[in-house]
């Protein structure tokens, strides 16, 4: 999981990953247009926090994904006071790496207002071709600190097989010692790399992202 993998890669080279992943072209335009997930528009858990956006929508574009026209409308109008509802019940500041097991089945678990969320998102009785990696990225402008995203490179960087169960392994991997060492080293990456703006979970994000595709510069995020 996260830490063995942070230390098979290093901390200069994880630290280099995020200066790359930030890098503006000559034209002012990012290289990586991830890179502005978290702050188009202000930021989703900051303008905003309990409703999803329009603007929501294009920061998650900016991670190489679109929401079909069926489930945009939906979630910014249809579906909006169902949404805020969910949204109120999950505290905008509150950290993945913080919650005890208490916190995790009450925020995070089945039935909780996150898992709800996601099945909002996902509408599987009534598909709108939402999948696990696009409510992810929705969830994640949302609450950057709480919900990681999701998507098959860093999938595949961390021994996921599917989104199923994804957040109780990302909760257990910042419990314990090793725990510890996984919140220490990215603080570390963080404050090296400049950017103490992102959520632990997206710095681990960013690194586990970067090293998967070898930091291919594609002006853009693929999956």
């Amino acid at each position: 999981m996260p830490a063995g993998v942070l230390e098979q890669i290093g901390e200069n080279p994880a630290v280099e990953y995020v200066r790359r992943y930030f890098a503006v072209q000559a034209n002012g335009r990012p290289v990586f247009t991830g890179s502005k997930f978290e702050t188009f528009a202000g930021g989703g858990d900051v303008v905003d926090p309990h409703r999803i956006t329009s603007n929501d929508l294009v920061a998650v574009s900016m991670l190489s994904v679109d929401v079909p026209g069926q489930a945009a409308y939906g979630i910014v109008e249809v579906l909006v006071d169902e949404i805020t509802g969910l949204l109120e019940q999950l505290p905008v500041g509150v950290q993945l790496s913080d919650l005890s097991e208490h916190g995790f089945e009450r925020l995070l678990d089945a039935g909780s207002p996150a898992d709800q969320l996601w099945k909002v998102l996902r509408q599987h009785e009534d598909k709108w071709k939402v999948g696990q990696t696009t409510a992810s990225k929705i969830l994640a402008r949302k609450r950057p600190h709480l919900i990681p995203v999701y998507d098959t490179v860093v999938a595949a960087q961390a021994g996921l097989a599917d989104s199923g169960g994804q957040w109780r392994r990302w909760w257990e991997a910042f419990q314990g010692s090793d725990g510890q060492e996984l919140t220490h080293r990215l603080v570390v990456i963080r404050a090296a790399s400049g950017q103490q703006h992102l959520s632990l979970l997206r710095v681990l994000d960013v690194v586990l992202w970067m090293n998967g595709a070898r930091g291919q510069q594609d002006a853009g995020r693929s999956e």
